[in-house]
């Protein structure tokens, strides 16, 4: 490549209108420019094509370390030409072709008069392999593409399948002027009781949440300790703490993220503004200034901290996450993360908390970004691979 550089004909031709010094400034400017090239493209094929391997982290005598060795021959690499985060979330919301799944839907009434929609996948099938519960992140319920994959992913391997949405999400229509809060366990535990009680015989129920999904799983799981109904759960890009997600997501490299997370919060208060709005004399919400909102921390100011009564968002965001539950989880719990998630990033994952407790391993990717990992030259997304192995090979050791 430098020899190229050298022999330049342009370069050449520019000796003798600059002068030798300036020839060889812009010699030197071309080289390292050539050399930094190089560079990054080495790096990124290393950590595209090479780094592909999975890193765990544990505490020493892990309850579930043996099976580990399960994912040995899982790597991921992602599609060459969308490596990066911002790419990946470009191509999940204006690219990626919108799944036609079906559902089962099934309005599951709660003990305050409230209602939620439970979306089941083979609801009718006799199995012996357990109900898998999966609960959604911010952006939208069985909606959406990341959530209609896992389901369809896991119902043609034979499970039952039911996706839990939050009051209001997913065309749910809401029967009280109470919404949903990611932050409070009531509503899922609620359910689960109920997919206890009504379960096939001998059926364990496993869960699988994506990011603020698996928080709430995990906080679960935290709450109930050794009475826990889910026997295991996979939680997928979870955050741990709320409030540093939200400081994190402010930055402007991140800007996009909650541009993004703020419309779908707008989107579904417009969609249940008149349930909503007795809330307006009774909790201080203002809808109309909501609907302007130009980020989630404004949104959660006017709406969010209001409805459940809190004094700020910062207070709000403090009891969403499940970080202080960490050490009191007493089932097996496996939890993905990419290294270079945007939302969930390296330094707000609590690996000393998650070391303490023998009950919890995490594995990194390096690349996946929140919770898109797209791989292949049409890409696909690969989350489900190590989710269904770990799955399939649980039950068979």
């Amino acid at each position: 490549m430098f020899v190229t550089i050298l022999r330049s004909t342009t370069l050449l031709q520019l000796k003798p209108k600059l002068g030798y010094n300036k020839y060889l400034t812009r010699l030197r400017t071309v080289s390292l420019a050539g050399a930094v090239t190089l560079a990054a493209s080495a790096y990124y094929c290393y950590e595209c094509f090479w780094n592909t391997s999975m890193e765990f982290i544990h505490h020493p005598e892990a309850i579930e370390k043996h099976v580990l060795s399960i994912f040995a021959d899982i790597k991921y690499r992602p599609t060459f030409y969308i490596p990066h985060r911002l790419m990946q979330l470009a191509y999940a919301t204006r690219w990626e072709k919108k799944l036609d799944t079906e559902f089962e839907r099934q309005l599951f009434k709660l003990s305050d008069g409230g209602q939620l929609a439970l979306d089941w996948k083979n609801k009718h099938v006799v199995t012996n392999k357990p109900l898998i519960l999966i609960t959604h992140g911010l952006t939208g319920g069985s909606e959406t593409n990341y959530i209609k994959h896992a389901a369809e992913t896991l119902a043609e391997a034979g499970y039952q399948v039911v996706c839990f949405n939050q009051r209001g999400v997913s065309n749910c229509e809401l029967l009280t002027s109470r919404y949903h809060f990611h932050g409070c366990t009531n509503d899922l535990r609620e359910v689960i009781n109920y997919l206890q009680e009504n379960k096939q015989k001998g059926q364990q129920i496993f869960g699988l949440g994506f990011s603020i999904g698996g928080s709430l799983l995990l906080k679960y799981a935290g709450e109930e300790g050794y009475k826990c109904m889910v026997n295991r759960i996979f939680s997928v890009a979870n955050p741990y703490d709320l409030l540093d997600c939200s400081h994190n997501i402010m930055k402007l490299r991140n800007k996009i993220y909650d541009w993004s997370i703020t419309c779908n919060f707008k989107m579904l208060l417009k969609q249940h503004q008149s349930s909503l709005a007795e809330n307006e004399k009774t909790k201080g919400i203002q809808i109309q200034e909501a609907l302007k909102a130009k980020n989630t921390y404004e949104f959660d100011e006017l709406i969010t901290r209001r409805l459940f009564d809190f004094d700020s968002p910062e207070q709000l965001y403090s009891n969403i996450g499940c970080g202080n539950y960490i050490k009191d989880v007493k089932v097996p719990v496996f939890i993905m993360h990419s290294k270079d998630d945007p939302i969930v990033p390296q330094f707000l994952v609590p690996y000393d908390q998650i070391k303490q407790n023998p009950n919890i391993i995490v594995a990194l990717t390096n690349k996946g970004a929140h919770v898109e990992w797209f791989t292949g030259l049409k890409p696909q997304r690969w989350i489900m691979n190590p989710i269904l192995r770990y799955f399939e090979e649980i039950q068979s050791l």
